[in-house]
Order: C-alpha cells, then sequence, then structure tokens
C-alpha cells in the first residue's frame, strides 16, 4: 500500500461556512425586494432541493459558474415562495441572484477554528494540501482572503474544470495536476454521496467529516475535526 502523500478537501461546509445567520439573509432579502417578508418558515433543506432537481450524480449545478448561480437563485426563489411572497417570478429571481452575489464577498465567510492549524499541521509534515469543491471560479480569491491558501498547493472548482462531483473527471483533474496516484491521497469532505462516493470512485480514501455529530453509521472513517486527520493516517 502507497504511504499517504496527500491530502485533498472539500472547501464549504469542511474548511468554510457563510457567515450570516438566517435573520440576516431575511433582512437582505426584505430589503432587496423593498417588503416585510413572513419569517415563520425555515429555508428549504438545500440537500433535497439540490438532488431533487439534479438527480444524485450530483452533475450540471456546478459545472460553470452560471450554472451554480442558477442553482442558488432558484432556491432563494423556492424560499420566497415558500414564506408566502406573492411576486412575479423574475422578482424572486432576482432577489436569489442578489444572495448570491452577496455570497460571493470574502466577508460573508469564515474558516472554521480548526482549520488553519490543521492545515499547518499536515504542511509542517511535508503533505501536499488541496481543495477539490463545487464552487465557482471565485473560490480562490475566497480562500486567499481567509488565508487558507497559504498551505495549500492547488485549488480545483468545478466551474473552472467544467465537472463537478462525484463525477470522477474533477478528481482525476486534481491527481494529474498534483501528479499524484489516488493510493496517496486521503480525501475530506462533508457530504457522503459528493466527498465519499465522489473520492471512492477514483480510488482515493473518503473521509466524512461530521462536525455536528448528526452522520449516520457510514461505510468510511468519520472525523468531527480536520485535527483529527493526521491521527488518522497515522494510525
Amino acid at each position: 500500500m502507497a504511504a499517504v502523500r496527500a491530502i485533498l478537501y472539500d472547501a464549504g461546509r469542511t474548511l468554510l461556512h457563510p457567515r450570516p445567520e438566517t435573520p440576516e439573509i431575511w433582512d437582505f432579502l426584505e430589503r432587496h425586494l423593498g417588503i416585510r417578508l413572513e419569517r415563520n418558515r425555515r429555508f428549504p433543506d438545500v440537500g433535497h432541493f439540490y438532488y431533487a432537481r439534479l438527480g444524485q450524480d450530483g452533475l450540471g449545478a456546478y459545472d460553470s459558474d452560471a450554472r451554480a448561480r442558477s442553482f442558488w437563485a432558484e432556491y432563494y426563489a423556492q424560499a420566497l415562495l415558500d414564506a408566502g411572497v406573492d411576486l412575479p417570478r423574475s422578482e424572486l429571481l432576482s432577489a436569489g441572484n442578489a444572495v448570491y452575489d452577496w455570497y460571493q464577498r470574502p466577508e460573508q465567510w469564515e474558516t472554521y477554528p480548526d482549520v488553519l492549524e490543521a492545515l499547518r499541521r499536515a504542511h509542517e509534515r511535508g503533505l501536499v494540501q488541496g481543495v477539490i469543491s463545487d464552487w465557482g471560479t471565485d473560490l480562490v480569491p475566497l480562500l486567499h482572503a481567509h488565508e487558507v491558501t497559504q498551505h495549500l498547493d492547488f485549488v480545483v472548482a468545478s466551474a473552472a474544470v467544467g465537472a463537478a462531483k462525484p463525477h470522477p473527471d474533477i478528481f482525476r483533474f486534481a491527481l494529474a495536476r498534483a501528479d499524484l496516484k489516488p493510493a496517496e491521497v486521503v480525501y475530506v469532505g462533508d457530504s457522503y454521496v459528493s466527498d465519499v462516493l465522489g473520492a471512492r470512485a477514483v480510488g482515493i480514501a473518503p473521509v466524512l467529516l461530521d462536525r455536528e455529530g448528526k452522520a449516520p453509521a457510514v461505510d468510511c472513517p468519520v472525523i468531527s475535526s480536520l485535527l483529527e486527520v493526521l491521527d488518522l493516517i497515522e494510525a
């Protein structure tokens, strides 16, 4: 068995999380639409919304900037419909696009407390580190703004390569870029379908990150913090 030479990571909900809480998003939508909104409904579950529209192969939503924008505009338009907003669809989609633009600002994101320390430790061990993420082409400046890139060797965003997880092409692109063999790599992400199944399909060892301890029993290692990855590799 080849020695592990690299740890690759998902980005959203693994390295970064959105800063605004739900009330701030409703405030933003109210300002954009110029109306008061009924807030007694939750936003739709993103995972259910995604798979119900695109199928479990995950193809499409993030294979270009345009498709990523369309997905999130539709998501927030649906949230407004669920909240009983009676406006033309074009206005709802406009609001969804505005939220998407809002989330492209680095200040709307934060790193998890364990991220920079985990990346630093792996860097000191001489491990290659990279990101493979379903994201728009704004991912690199976003990670750079939060000092994540200082310990990364490369970043692969799905919109830049035209393939989204769990399609094997995005993982193969990353392997080729870093001159890595699948058996030399561990991939860490928070989605079983996109991250675990996607990595495993090309022979990469997957690790599921479950920060909240809510994941069901799965057939791969599960960690609650990125600080556990090195111990897992050594074990």
